[in-house]
């Protein structure tokens, strides 16, 4: 590893005694050893992308369902289909007490197959907001609290255009 240091360093130092006086390049410090660049460089990107408190929710790509009948009229036999769900959306839940709902989104937007949705968040209204992640052939959710620092969130998916269906639903972020 030193030696082919030595050979870029001896090259460049080369290269630059024969450029023009007013181009040469003076070198003092190198910049953080080759091992270390790559994992500092890409936390500092990754940093200064995330805006401060950004909460990433992913919603699990499949549930195992076992349905449960709490009543049988008479006459009357069960089917029980119990298996995997896979998920089919992701939107953005309220609750106040013992009350819950969707929210609508403030916008959404189609651009080729891909569809975004963002909501804008009132945490100090008393509500408690939810990402909800649906599953196909039920009607069970899994849900997840958004922290009450957030103030915004954004979904995506695409859209399979001949039936409308969900594919490839992304992580809801929210800040």
């Amino acid at each position: 590893m030193k030696a082919a240091n030595a050979m870029f360093h001896a090259a460049s130092d080369q290269d630059a005694a024969t450029r023009a006086p007013w181009r040469r390049v003076r070198r003092t410090a190198r910049w953080p050893a080759t091992r270390s660049r790559g994992p500092w460089f890409a936390g500092l990107l990754l940093v200064t992308l995330l805006p401060a408190g950004a909460t990433t929710i992913t919603c699990p790509p499949a549930m195992v369902e076992t349905p449960v009948v709490s009543s049988l009229l008479a006459g009357w036999d069960i089917d029980v289909r119990a298996g995997r769900r896979t998920l089919s959306d992701a939107a953005i839940h309220v609750s106040r007490g013992s009350d819950r709902g969707i929210v609508a989104p403030d916008s959404t937007t189609q651009f080729d197959r891909q569809e975004t949705s963002s909501w804008t968040l009132s945490p100090g209204d008393g509500n408690i907001y939810w990402v909800a992640c649906s599953y196909g052939n039920t009607s069970a959710l899994l849900l997840q609290r958004i922290p009450d620092s957030a103030r915004h969130c954004v979904a995506s998916h695409d859209v399979l255009k001949a039936t409308g269906r969900h594919l490839n639903v992304r992580p809801v972020e929210c800040n």
